[in-house]
């Protein structure tokens, strides 16, 4: 990398400093603060998910989560993250520490035309999805950018803006798929009224990898429009994006929609997404799909997906309806690995009373592969889920849960079930 990227990525990594030396200088900054800390006991009865031999084990977990909010003049900082460390009674698999969240520090330096945005999120993601889903099978994946934002405004409706950007990718056990992207975007906006705009987006990034095998260089083209009425809000970008290695150049459609809709005690939501995207950053850490990537080799594939979700809080007084609905279909350029899914979450929230509720979930899922010859079975799911949650005193509150999950293989010598249950402690510092 040459060096002048150096130098851009080493002034971007040194943003953290920045911040905090700004936030610590700000009369007015003040956090809002909570934390909980939990102890959790669960119980399986095929704690490795095997078809034949099960294994009983009782897991232990001991977690803390932390939430940090701030909104003043210049700064504004939203944090969200929990560690918890788990063991298990017979050793099914070695101890293990997650920490997941995520967080955003916002700092307006000249007001509405440099800003400076750092944020970070780490998920914990299923490694392979074509095995079960279990904890030698999961790792944390950490995804950081840093990026400033330049604005224009040649006219009262126009924006015009340039975003240096750089982003770091990291796993907890799968090195080879650490990446790093720095690029940025020149972005133009015009307002058509009070309720509706439309723009123009360009957007690069170099992409490199611990092997220069895999370097690629991104290009993104899109045209978007988003409006804003009394109920119904919608936003729909549709372009072109490529990957240009040495010796290969993929293209493709982009297209990336969203929509709600609000409605009395009721909210629809749908987003839908056409991209290309590499094995490194796969999802970007959002939506429902949570899978990473194990292989030995990075590789770009098209990813489109589609999820329908609603919420209700009118089916009674006490209760609250959640439902959503996931298709994701993954065709990827050299790698075997194409696969659909089809996910089904559905969950039942009552307030029985002051100090107890209980909700009751469903999740189904349906996964295919297209190559059957690297030890790749389809598969389907159902979970059933119920839990108790009762608040003990002011800051106490104690959980009980029960879980039961089937899983078929087209191949059957891989079918299993397993039963669950567990109980936590959880208690909140305000």
């Amino acid at each position: 990398m040459s060096t002048n990227n150096d130098t851009l990525i080493c002034a971007l990594k040194s943003l953290p400093l920045v911040l905090a030396a700004a936030a610590a200088s700000s009369a007015s900054f003040a956090l809002d603060l909570s934390a909980t800390a939990g102890l959790q006991a669960e119980h399986s009865d095929n704690m490795t998910k095997a078809p034949d031999n099960k294994r009983s084990d009782l897991k232990s977990t001991v977690s803390a989560s932390v939430n940090a909010e701030h909104e003043g003049e210049k700064v504004k900082v939203d944090l969200s993250y929990s560690a918890a460390r788990s063991s298990y009674q017979q050793d099914s698999f070695d101890d293990e520490t997650r920490v997941n969240g995520s967080g955003s520090v916002v700092y307006e330096q000249i007001d509405q035309q440099l800003i400076w945005t750092l944020e970070n999120s780490r998920k914990n993601v299923i490694k392979n999805k074509a095995l079960n889903d279990v904890e030698d099978n999961r790792e944390d994946r950490s995804i950081s950018s840093a990026r400033v934002d330049f604005i224009m405004r040649p006219s009262s409706v126009d924006s015009l803006t340039f975003s240096p950007s750089y982003t770091d990718i990291k796993y907890e056990d799968t090195d080879n798929q650490d990446s790093g992207r720095i690029g940025g975007r020149i972005n133009w906006t015009r307002a058509l009224s009070k309720i509706d705009r439309v723009g123009l987006q360009v957007s690069y990034d170099d992409v490199t990898f611990d092997s220069d095998l895999f370097d690629y260089e991104y290009y993104l083209y899109t045209v978007n429009y988003q409006a804003s009425l009394s109920k119904l809000s919608y936003s729909i970008t549709a372009g072109m994006n490529e990957s240009k290695r040495t010796n290969d150049d993929y293209d493709g459609q982009y297209f990336k929609a969203n929509a709600n809709y609000k409605v009395s005690r009721s909210l629809f939501s749908l987003d839908v997404l056409q991209e290309l995207t590499d094995t490194s950053r796969g999802t970007n850490n959002e939506g429902l799909s949570e899978n990473s990537s194990d292989f030995e080799e990075v590789d770009v594939f098209e990813r489109s997906s589609i999820e329908i979700s609603y919420q209700s809080e009118g089916l009674c007084n006490s209760c609250t309806l959640d439902l959503s609905l996931m298709y994701e279909d993954e065709n990827y350029e050299t790698l075997p690995r194409d696969n659909d899914e089809i996910r089904l979450n559905t969950r039942l929230s009552y307030q029985w009373s002051r100090l107890i509720s209980w909700d009751l979930g469903l999740i189904w899922q349906d996964v295919s592969f297209s190559n059957q010859a690297l030890v790749q079975s389809d598969y389907e799911s159902l979970v059933y889920r119920a839990a108790l949650r009762w608040q003990l005193v002011e800051k106490l509150s104690a959980g009980f849960y029960i879980a039961y999950e089937d899983k078929e293989f087209d191949t059957e010598d891989r079918d299993y079930d397993e039963l669950k249950g567990g109980v936590n402690l959880t208690y909140s510092f305000d």
